[in-house]
């Protein structure tokens, strides 16, 4: 049986004044100003006023240029191949266009006055329209260094023409200015702290601050945690699949699903069916610790087949889910039978997949092993650190005991781990109204030792070693 509960769907704003400047009323203001985190993935983009330092919008959407490859080196490919002008005008009129949406009803174009934007290295040079062909190989070069202040029309803005737009500075080729902003926000600089901050996103920039001595690196977790690139992968919207148990004595499932029509619903929102549309990165998450626990997902990622699951004494209900397509095994967490709804669209399936699974496989690889480099650099271990700050938005609604249970997140404690939200967006938004930060932005990214994963000889045994699913 599947049990499917609605859950409360309201979008978060992850960019907030309230993270930023505390006891801040609304008054008169003629100017605004915008936050921008542009993700290889997802852009998101906070609205301000800076008279009062007032967070007033929200508006998130996926990256135009993910047409153009779900990483950094397929867009670099793309725009050293002649692309680098289209992809250019895909993040400009998209930045415009949802600068625009932001401001409706609230001002005139003319009264939006500043623009404070972040990214990965990438994301910025093609922000900017800089040359990306040092890039492409080691060594990586970026076209500049430090941050960057320009003029809208400068960069072909039509719209806002006279926008002073200010980009954070990075600190390497794969250590961009949105790891500078969470560097910055979440004060990984003090003197008398050993504290981590991951980033998860398409990358995931990993930071250890072993007491004021910062260590950077970048590991490509892939785009499956943000929904895309996995068989049912969606992101975090309507009918989205965010949470999954598996009962091992019964094989009941149950399916939380996020459901819009809740907001602000106060009686029982689990007598209304909702049909599932996707799984998004918390779920895939979850599906994965539940998988494992199920004795159907081996430690080294194998997804049994059903007869060999019904011989290793896996319950029948639980093993007739299995089922194969090109790739190899497949778990059905739901399908058409499930649903007492008629929907006529013919029969619904959402299915993890033995391909989806080694990508989150790859991802947890990835950021363990990075890690564990970065803590090796430093000469400490796991026990010395004081805080680990999980960073992003996917990373916000990550049941930790799921990511904890196949080695996602280090297992220290939940008392250790501290989620920051979109901490990139917020570092954009106190650059955009405090030029305070900016200078600490500025010193900071000059401190950072950058350490290049591809270089350090023990990182491909400490990969293998990772790609277990257990804990860390």
């Amino acid at each position: 049986m599947v049990i499917v509960r609605p859950c409360i769907y309201n979008p978060v704003k992850e960019i907030s004044a309230k993270y930023i400047y505390d006891g801040v009323g609304i008054k008169d203001t003629s100017s605004y100003g915008a936050a921008v985190d542009i993700g290889t993935t997802t852009v998101v983009l906070g609205f301000f006023s800076l008279d009062s330092k007032k967070h007033l919008a929200d508006v998130t959407e996926t990256n135009p240029q993910t047409r153009y490859g779900a990483d950094v080196m397929m867009r670099i490919m793309h725009a050293n191949m002649g692309k680098s002008a289209l992809l250019h005008e895909l993040i400009t009129r998209q930045v415009e266009d949802m600068l625009e949406h932001a401001s409706k009803g609230i001002c005139m174009a003319n009264d939006i006055k500043e623009l404070a934007i972040t990214g990965n290295t990438t994301m910025c040079h093609i922000f900017l329209n800089r040359d990306l062909s040092k890039m492409a190989g080691a060594p990586f070069m970026p076209a500049y260094e430090g941050s960057v202040s320009v003029c809208g029309k400068d960069i072909g803005l039509r719209k806002y023409p006279h926008l002073n737009i200010y980009v954070l500075p990075g600190a390497a080729a794969h250590i961009g200015a949105d790891a500078v902003s969470v560097l910055c926000s979440q004060k990984m600089y003090e003197p008398d702290k050993v504290q981590l901050a991951i980033d998860i996103g398409t990358n995931a920039e990993i930071l250890l601050n072993n007491k004021g001595k910062i260590y950077a690196c970048s590991a490509a977790a892939g785009p499956a945690f943000e929904g895309k690139g996995t068989k049912c992968g969606i992101k975090a919207c309507h009918g989205a699949i965010n949470g999954i148990k598996i009962s091992r004595s019964t094989g009941n499932i149950l399916l939380d699903v996020l459901d819009s029509r809740t907001e602000g619903h106060t009686g029982n929102i689990c007598q209304r069916e909702i049909i599932p549309r996707g799984i998004c990165g918390s779920g895939l998450v979850d599906a994965v610790a539940e998988l494992l626990k199920a004795g159907v997902l081996s430690n080294d990622g194998y997804l049994m087949e059903r007869d060999e699951a019904i011989k290793s004494g896996v319950p029948a209900n639980i093993a007739e889910r299995l089922e194969k397509d090109n790739d190899g095994s497949l778990f059905v967490f739901y399908s058409g039978k499930d649903s007492h709804i008629q929907t006529g669209s013919g029969e619904i399936k959402i299915v993890v997949t033995q391909k989806d699974i080694r990508s989150i496989q790859l991802a947890k690889a990835a950021i363990q092993a990075g890690t564990e480099i970065l803590l090796a650099k430093a000469g400490v271990c796991m026990a010395n650190v004081y805080d680990i700050k999980i960073a992003g938005v996917f990373g916000k609604f990550i049941h930790p005991k799921s990511a904890i249970a196949f080695g996602l997140y280090p297992d220290t404690g939940q008392n250790k781990i501290i989620f920051t939200g979109n901490a990139a967006g917020i570092g954009a938004a106190m650059a955009l109204l405090d030029k305070n930060f900016r200078k600490l932005a500025e010193k900071y990214a000059k401190q950072v030792k950058h350490i290049e994963l591809a270089d350090e000889d023990a990182f491909k045994n400490k990969f293998l070693s990772a790609m277990e699913l257990k804990k860390w």
